[in-house]
């Protein structure tokens, strides 16, 4: 990625985070850039089993593929199962 997507890439994180009004979310991005902005985070992915490491990695494929749900279909296949 070039320093200009970058800075772009930041400039639209910036504002998506300044139009956040929900507490919980801002928590959640305030624990995410700690996490990522820390020395810890590899020491986190070495702590990683084999078996873990893949899962993650197919995980970042399928979300690079568009094979995702949203949130919303999460929570109303959560409130399905909860209702059995």
């Amino acid at each position: 990625m070039s320093p200009q997507e970058i800075q772009k890439l930041k400039s639209t994180i910036y504002q998506k985070v300044e139009d956040l009004d929900n507490e919980s979310a801002l928590q959640m991005v305030e624990e995410a850039v700690t996490a990522y902005s820390s020395s810890s985070q590899k020491e986190i992915l070495d702590e990683l089993t084999p078996e873990q490491l893949l899962c993650l990695q197919q995980s970042i494929s399928q979300a690079k593929k568009g094979e995702t749900i949203s949130n919303d279909e999460v929570k109303q296949k959560a409130k399905e199962w909860l209702s059995k």
